[in-house]
């Protein structure tokens, strides 16, 4: 049970016996360390849509996690959670609502209910290194304006709290100890925050820390790496992935090929995004994708292929895919910007609208936002 704790405590100590190290490692040298993970995973794939998920269908945050990422952040599915105590539930809904002023008070006061029952993300939310206290702050200008509209904030729950902090912490070990894989890399980049210093030792074990996250079908650490170890080159209005060396880049392509051969949606969309300018049509990455609820991949698709200047799909292909999107999203921004309105007859359309209601029926939606995910991620965009 106190595995990670005790992982905790050996990287620290790694960190300090090594923070004297006089040159930065070479993450050309990190490359040996995923020679077997690669090796024994490169050609495996999963028929599971849910393997790589942080939530599954028949868990209670699935529907609200599912609509948040494709766009829709409808709060209702939590309600009926909140009434029976779900702790989850109250920080999703507090934390959704934290910049609203006209809610401050039942915001602060929810977060409240939930960290004295025993939520360490109610904790992180209220303290001085949560999100949050950019708003919750008393010296905030949205606390400021909240004060002056009258909005009762509840006396007895600091904000911005050190203390609050210290319980976050202490909650999200015992989150990691029970075997949370999300608790357990917010830890691990906790130490890397905490010791800035890097050592060829330290980071030998961050990478091994990656590999085991991922062996268990937990893509976020490795996401994060490959996105470390790639920049985006601009070329005037046109930007290109490329990997810091080409070294670099084979590994993150290979790494990115096995997270989205575990139908991993941001690795699909990094591997999209990755080949932009030689990707087919009909690359099976598109349909993944769309296969596993992603907005953002069809974005990517009607990107390339449904330029204004140059496109590519017929009329027939735009609405069809902008009807998915706009079925999976909810909002129609793609159709009124790709599609030309009057291009297709109303017999073409009730057609399309059928086969889309088929391939929709079939979407069998991943969820990749957890509990940790900084809010700019919340969205698939």
């Amino acid at each position: 049970m106190f595995y990670f704790d005790n992982v905790y405590k050996s990287a620290l100590t790694l960190f300090a016996v090594f923070m004297l190290s006089a040159c930065a490692p070479d993450p050309q040298d990190d490359i040996p360390l995923f020679k077997s993970y690669i090796k024994e995973n490169i050609d495996k794939s999963s028929d599971d849509p849910y393997i790589s998920s942080s939530v599954k269908p028949e868990d209670d945050m699935y529907e609200f996690l599912r609509l948040m990422q494709q766009g829709r952040g409808a709060l209702e599915p939590l309600e009926p959670l909140i009434l029976n105590g779900n702790t989850e539930a109250m920080v999703w809904k507090a934390r959704t609502n934290s910049n609203d002023i006209n809610v401050r008070g039942e915001t602060i006061a929810l977060l409240g209910k939930a960290m004295n029952a025993g939520d360490p993300l109610a904790a992180l939310a209220l303290s001085s290194g949560g999100e949050e206290c950019w708003w919750f702050g008393k010296g905030s200008l949205t606390s400021l304006v909240a004060n002056d509209l009258g909005e009762e904030i509840p006396s007895n729950i600091e904000t911005c709290s050190e203390e609050s902090w210290n319980k976050a912490q202490q909650g999200i070990k015992k989150l990691a100890n029970n075997g949370d894989l999300s608790a357990q890399y917010y830890l691990l980049k906790r130490v890397r925050i905490d010791n800035p210093e890097e050592t060829r030792q330290s980071r030998d074990f961050y990478i091994n820390e990656i590999i085991r996250l991922a062996e268990s079908h937990y893509y976020k650490p490795m996401m994060d790496y490959v996105d470390s170890i790639f920049e985006r080159k601009r070329k005037g209005r046109d930007s290109q992935l490329t990997g810091k060396t080409p070294e670099l880049e084979n590994l993150g392509v290979d790494l990115m090929t096995i997270a989205a051969n575990h139908n991993y949606i941001p690795a699909i969309n990094f591997l999209i995004e990755y080949q932009r300018k030689t990707i087919e049509a009909n690359n099976y990455l598109f349909d993944k994708g769309i296969t596993l609820g992603s907005p953002n991949s069809i974005e990517w698709l009607l990107l390339i292929f449904a330029k204004h200047d140059k496109e590519l799909f017929s009329q027939n292909e735009i609405y069809y895919y902008a009807s998915i999107h706009e079925l999976i999203t909810g909002n129609n921004t793609l159709m009124s910007m790709k599609y030309k309105e009057g291009s297709l007859s109303e017999k073409e359309r009730q057609e399309i609208d059928a086969e889309v209601a088929k391939v929709t029926e079939q979407i069998t939606p991943m969820v990749y936002i957890d509990r940790f995910t900084d809010r700019t991620n919340w969205v698939d965009r």
